[in-house]
């Protein structure tokens, strides 16, 4: 032990040794470093040299690092879609299960496509587009080729991928997952129309991306692809309607269908946008997009001509009641829900719809006979309004019920023939109710003065109608006055015209200095325009010498005396 003990005690004092000579030798060291004019390395400087690529390579090259492999493995997912094509078509396994599997696995590829779009965007689209690569040859081919798949199974499996694609993107409100769907969708069915001719169920799958992709949106999913789903709808709708209401007949390659089929659709159509902009401009007051302005357009127009062109026009009633019950609510958003100046956009977009769907909603469901006291009476209650609400859309109303209840009234053929043709008698009692509608809209519009610029051009023409509805009515009472004692010939009538189309032009010349109503000074000059053509077209070729004097004296002082009352007018002003 001992011996042991002084072994030990050596090999300690050896390392001692040792250690101390490596601390002086190190000291040495320090120092001639300290007084040298080299830099010191430190070791964790002391590397090895490294060539450093350019930024924009690194960065091509990290991408294409990461892109590749992406690549690789959407070939390997189309490889395994052919895969299960070549098993069908050994015939050893019914192809059935083998495409319903291959439809499964399309949906898979979309459902890593939504898992991979936290990790990386590329391969989130890229799988999206690997799944719709899949699906959309598998049910042409199935469908159209082998004839395995029925179209409305391959509709409803479409519409299905859609559903699935909007489900996946909704939490994260992704955008590129349902456009790749959509494209799909629309594209598939578009080709399956064409390949198989069976335009109901496919229409319908079209229908049902439309109303998949609107409900999203009112849920508050914000897609940017709904003009798309949009269009393909109404394209399918149209087509359905243009090929099976034919008036030769539907084509042999497709099958026809009931009136009630196609109402049904064409009604959808409507139903979907309608009820679309209803939840989200009346119900959520959003303000209503121009994409939506321009669909409901054109929904209200397909349903509309494609009920009456499926039906010969039995549904005319029906739809007379659907749009004035629309019309109603458009007229209780613009008076109501959208007072506000932020709902400026939305109020006049309803006022108009409201307008429009009254207008046409009338004409449907009402016989000619009601049309012209219901649209006068319209147009006075709209000119009351605008004198409460102040609102310039209810203005326009009111001249454009006017218009729309002369038109099918008498009115314009009572007032051609009396101011260019042969004198009628008595007016009918649309003229009547025409030109009195037209007095209370502008007395009742036009009441206070305060309406100022363009406000005042709102009455214009309750003013024209109520004048010139006058003027034919003195021709035709001057004519049946004068009857019996004077010989009315062409050049006697085109004289008794002038002078009552002068005295027209000077009355609402001098009411409209008077009163400062600037619409009666256009109304005033447009019966000198009036005048023009008269003396070209009737004066110059059915007049003599003496007729043709007393026209062109009676307009040429018009001429004289017009513009000084409308500056005598401005002046007062």
């Amino acid at each position: 032990m001992g011996q042991v003990a002084d072994g030990t005690a050596s090999t300690v004092e050896q390392l001692n040794e040792r250690v101390q000579e490596l601390e002086r030798r190190v000291s040495e060291l320090e120092g001639l470093a300290s007084s040298s004019t080299y830099p010191r390395l430190t070791g964790t400087e002391i590397q090895e040299p490294r060539v450093r690529a350019p930024k924009r390579a690194l960065s091509l090259l990290d991408a294409s690092g990461g892109a590749v492999p992406i690549l690789g493995k959407a070939v390997l997912g189309i490889a395994g879609a052919y895969l299960l094509r070549a098993i069908a078509e050994t015939g050893t396994i019914p192809k059935l299960p083998v495409l319903l599997v291959a439809i499964v696995y399309a949906a898979l590829w979309m459902v890593w496509a939504a898992r991979m779009h936290v990790t990386s965007r590329f391969a989130s689209a890229t799988y999206a587009l690997t799944s719709a690569l899949i699906l959309s040859p598998l049910l042409w081919e199935s469908t159209v080729r082998f004839q395995v798949l029925s179209p409305a199974f391959a509709a409803g499996v479409l519409v299905a991928f859609v559903v699935l694609a909007l489900a996946l993107a909704w939490q994260q409100n992704m955008q590129a997952i349902p456009w790749v769907a959509v494209l799909a969708a629309v594209g598939t069915c578009l080709a399956l129309i064409i390949g198989t001719h069976e335009l109901v169920p496919l229409t319908a799958a079209l229908l049902a991306v439309a109303l998949a992709t609107e409900l999203a949106v009112c849920l508050g999913h914000r897609l940017t692809l709904r003009a798309l789903s949009a269009l393909a709808a109404d394209f399918a709708v149209w087509l359905t309607v243009f090929v099976l209401t034919s008036s030769e007949g539907v084509p042999e390659a497709y099958h026809s269908v009931s009136p009630a089929t196609i109402t049904g659709l064409c009604l959808s159509l409507l139903a979907i946008y309608g009820g679309s902009i209803g939840v989200r401009s009346f119900g959520l007051r959003q303000r209503i997009t121009f994409v939506e302005i321009g669909q409901g357009v054109i929904a209200f127009v397909l349903a509309a001509y494609g009920s009456m062109r499926a039906t010969r026009g039995s549904a005319a009633a029906a739809l007379g009641v659907l749009f004035l019950a629309l019309a109603v609510a458009c007229y209780w958003g613009a008076l109501s829900r959208f007072t506000e100046e932020a709902y400026t956009r939305n109020r006049r977009v309803s006022a108009t719809w409201a307008a429009a769907l009254l207008l046409t909603g009338s004409f449907l469901l009402f016989p000619a006979n009601f049309q012209v006291p219901i649209l006068c009476l319209m147009a006075a209650a709209a000119a009351f309004v605008y004198t409460r609400t102040r609102k310039l859309s209810l203005g326009l109303h009111a001249s454009f019920y006017l218009v729309a209840a002369a038109a099918v009234s008498a009115l314009p053929a009572y007032a051609a023939s009396a101011l260019a043709g042969s004198v009628p008698r008595a007016p009918g009692w649309t003229v009547w109710i025409v030109v009195i509608s037209a007095v209370v809209c502008y007395a009742a519009g036009s009441r206070g003065g305060k309406d100022e610029g363009k406000r005042q051009l709102l009455w214009m023409v309750p003013a024209a109608l109520v004048g010139f509805a006058g003027a034919a009515l003195a021709v035709a009472a001057l004519v049946w006055l004068f009857a019996s004692r004077v010989q009315s010939n062409a050049s006697r009538l085109s004289v008794v015209r002038t002078i009552v189309n002068c005295a027209l032009a000077l009355a609402l010349g001098f009411f409209g200095s008077r009163w400062k109503r600037v619409e009666l000074g256009w109304v005033a000059y447009a019966a000198v325009v009036f005048g023009t053509l008269k003396l070209l077209f009737e004066d110059l070729r059915f007049g003599n010498a003496a007729s043709l004097v007393v026209s062109l004296l009676f307009y040429g002082l018009i001429l004289i005396l017009l513009p000084r009352l409308m500056r005598r007018g401005q002046a007062g002003s």
